[in-house]
């Protein structure tokens, strides 16, 4: 397996730990968190929020941010949002 898959994994383990406090449930349990991939030592993830006025809009992707680049082996984490509502 190839690191770059181990370090996924890794990433999305850490992201597990991310809890939208309004809910009380992990973004990844919740399918907020819809992609990631790894490349590099860079993780890119893809994300949702509940609504467009999410009132956590700055603070959840900054703690995913963190919860990636926090697993050893990440350099850089980039979270993008790419849409709104829970599945």
């Amino acid at each position: 397996m190839s690191s770059n898959v181990l370090l996924k994994t890794e990433v999305e383990k850490a992201l597990k730990k991310v809890v939208d406090p309004e809910i009380g449930r992990s973004l990844v349990d919740l399918g907020m968190i819809k992609k990631v991939t790894v490349e590099n030592g860079v993780a890119r993830i893809e994300m949702v929020l509940t609504t467009p006025l999410c009132p956590l809009m700055n603070v959840l992707p900054n703690q995913v941010k963190r919860a990636a680049e926090e697993v050893e082996g990440i350099k850089k984490a980039e979270v993008a949002v790419v849409g709104y509502g829970l599945p």
